[in-house]
């Protein structure tokens, strides 16, 4: 049963890339509030559940266009060569060094996985995604935890232990992972169990499409999306949560919040039919990557000139203290993309990679 587009779906995206850029632009890293900054190695904090919310909302996205429309490898392969592309040209503007520019990227993890999902989701049945999404997981366990680092040895999730960075260093280059660290937070290893993230949303997805809108909907959801989320706590103690090794702990909690989330926004969109108090996110979740993109250079433009200094340590600071200051400018830069993003929503312009 093939269901119209899911308003609330565009909203729950958008609020997601309003998160992406609260967190990523803060007015001050030293100044944040602790719940927008994200966890220093193991825990979770606010910030740590948005990308991953993002590739559930991708994968339930999906689920309801590939019904509607199978797409080619061609088109798939296109989307994924281009999402990588804009990463990457993220990365390398404005000055382009080929000996120092960080590979991969936030884009560059979406498109990777939208690449191996969408060829699961059309090549295999359900029950051989979810063995291969159960499989993936366990397997990503095995590895980071049997499987001996030079020098370190076997199960060292440490910054500089952990295998995932050592293959990223070994793979990439120190030079080519972010900030020149030991490890990617987007690297080629925990790209695997970021696969699963997505694999939750179109299972999710598969489901939700061939449902009545009802609040049993938005209760099946929230049930296992909770059920999720105890799954990832109860795995913590044998592998940690933690967003920058994307453990397989980490993607069965956040993908159990997702849900939780996206429940709710179902039962106040779709079922009690308050779209136009979602409208608002709505608008952004619809250019979701022009967004993205638009906010990631607006602040280098910000970061680049004295708008900034002034703006922050002159103004918000001194007005509302440093952190409440550090939110605020955040914010302004949300809402001056949001603009952006008002005018092309009005133009029905829609960025479609």
């Amino acid at each position: 049963m093939n269901r119209p587009r899911l308003t609330s779906l565009d909203v729950l995206r958008g609020l997601t890339i309003l998160g992406m850029i609260v967190v990523n632009n803060q007015g001050n890293g030293s100044h944040v509030l602790p719940s927008l900054g994200h966890a220093t190695w193991n825990g979770i904090t606010v910030a740590d559940l948005v990308f991953p919310f993002f590739l559930v909302i991708m994968g339930v996205s999906m689920a309801i266009s590939f019904a509607k429309k199978r797409p080619s490898v061609t088109k798939i392969l296109r989307r994924s060569v281009l999402l990588f592309a804009f990463g990457f040209f993220l990365n390398a503007f404005p000055h382009f060094d080929p000996a120092e520019v960080h590979i991969m990227g936030v884009l560059q993890r979406i498109a990777l996985v939208y690449l191996a999902t969408a060829l699961l989701v059309l090549y295999t049945p359900h029950r051989t995604q979810f063995a291969i999404g159960g499989a993936l997981l366990v397997g990503y366990f095995a590895l980071m935890t049997l499987v001996p680092v030079p020098g370190h040895g076997a199960g060292v999730l440490t910054p500089d232990g952990n295998l995932a960075g050592f293959i990223d260093r070994a793979v990439l280059g120190v030079r080519h992972v972010y900030g020149n660290g030991p490890y990617d937070p987007e690297g080629l290893l925990s790209t695997l169990p970021a696969i699963v993230s997505a694999l939750i949303g179109v299972w999710a997805g598969n489901w939700v499409r061939q449902q009545q809108v009802t609040t049993h909907v938005s209760k099946r959801l929230a049930t296992i999306g909770l059920a999720l989320a105890v799954a990832g706590a109860a795995w913590a103690p044998l592998f940690p949560i933690n967003k920058k090794l994307w453990t397989s702990s980490y993607v069965l909690f956040t993908g159990g919040c997702a849900l939780m989330l996206l429940a709710i926004t179902y039962e106040a969109v779709e079922v009690r039919g308050f779209r136009r108090l979602g409208r608002p996110f709505e608008i952004l979740g619809l250019n979701a990557i022009l967004v993205y993109m638009a906010s990631e250079e607006l602040a280098y433009v910000v970061d680049s000139t004295h708008f900034k200094p002034w703006l922050y340590t002159r103004v918000l600071a001194p007005f509302a203290g440093e952190i409440l200051g550090s939110l605020l400018f955040s914010l302004t830069l949300a809402a001056a993309t949001w603009l952006l993003a008002g005018a092309l929503y009005r133009r029905r312009v829609f960025l479609k990679v």
